[in-house]
């Protein structure tokens, strides 16, 4: 893990490569390329790239602008021995031009390995006006696996491990060294993100449902309440999906209120109408063992839906105590659990 640290060390700073590629919107010394002899990057199996969504309207967009005033900006390409070139940065204003059948594009050239041009690609991608936040977050884990050495499931789980520990106080204990923290500040510092943020704000982002995912990235549903949506039930998802397009925060969570309780099962009157039998000794000893048992500490060797099922039982006995629940102390600890649920959550993706 050190050697790996280590060798991030070594690349190219972030700072400067964030200044290189702003300055390709001022650059004069670039060339003409033939828009045929350019292709997508191609990196190692190994190398996870940024996942680009085109928004079929945006391209059309950028398709009318390109049309009247030419392409403003030159990309960003690497050569490749077979006289070929792949794009770095600038891989939409490039489609565009192929769609427009365009013989040619203004280009700034550079040779790159394909670590470098990863991570150009990355901050390129970060730097973009059109990223969405699923993207920004994609890309930011992208940057982290590429100087920690790390895979992106081993950093989400980490990262929340190490939120938590800033949250408790408490010495942090995983797969991170002194150096790839400071590595993690830098770069999430870079882009303007704080750890806390990232961990609560971004990284459940990247554990939605397919179709909620597909919703957030064309724009109908916000990122904030796509999140409210995939906490509940799976079947919920597509019905509460199409309501909430373009709905508040405080809508989602009356809507999520309304939908969930319009589909639980109806009361069975009849049950009303059955006369009241008295109660044995052993049906007035259930209340009392049921609020026993709800009081035992969770054992190890409950199964994990045992514990699930009474850590929901208390957390349902405990949500109209206001007083109580607006208590800072009670509030904090309220974070941490949730810090914990997200992690759980993290790990349904190394399932």
């Amino acid at each position: 893990m050190y050697r790996c640290t280590q060798a991030a060390q070594s690349m190219e700073p972030i700072p400067h490569l964030k200044e290189e590629i702003k300055s390709l919107k001022a650059q004069s010394a670039s060339l003409e390329i033939r828009v045929d002899s350019i292709v997508s990057l191609q990196l190692p199996n190994n190398m996870q790239q940024p996942r680009l969504y085109f928004d079929p309207g945006k391209m059309e967009l950028l398709k009318e602008s390109i049309k009247k005033h030419g392409v403003l900006e030159p990309i960003l390409l690497r050569p490749r021995q077979d006289g070929k070139y792949e794009v770095i940065s600038g891989e939409r204003r490039w489609r565009c031009c192929q769609a427009l059948g365009m013989t040619t594009i203004q280009a700034v050239v550079r040779p790159m390995s394909d670590a470098t041009a990863l991570e150009a690609a990355l901050i390129a991608h970060l730097l973009s006006d059109e990223i969405s936040l699923i993207e920004q977050t994609e890309s930011i884990l992208g940057l982290l696996s590429l100087r920690l050495g790390l895979s992106n499931e081993v950093i989400k789980t980490s990262l929340y491990k190490l939120n938590n520990s800033y949250i408790r106080g408490t010495e942090y204990v995983g797969e991170f060294d002194n150096q790839q923290v400071a590595v993690i500040g830098e770069i999430l510092g870079e882009f303007g993100m704080k750890l806390a943020s990232f961990v609560s704000n971004r990284l459940p982002l990247l554990n939605l449902s397919p179709p909620i995912l597909e919703s957030v990235k064309a724009g109908r549903l916000s990122p904030t309440n796509a999140v409210l949506v995939n906490r509940q039930p799976e079947e919920f998802h597509v019905p509460l999906i199409s309501q909430a397009e373009g709905k508040t925060k405080g809508d989602v969570i009356s809507l999520i209120k309304a939908t969930v309780k319009s589909r639980e099962p109806p009361l069975d009157k009849s049950s009303l109408n059955t006369p009241t039998q008295q109660p044995t000794e052993q049906t007035k000893e259930q209340p009392i063992k049921q609020s026993v048992d709800a009081s035992l500490p969770i054992e190890g060797t409950l199964h994990g839906a045992s514990i699930a099922k009474q850590i929901y039982g208390r957390i349902q006995r405990l949500k109209d105590q206001v007083s109580l629940l607006e208590k800072p102390e009670v509030r904090e600890r309220l974070t941490q659990i949730d810090g914990l649920i997200e992690e759980i959550e993290s790990f349904r993706q190394q399932s």
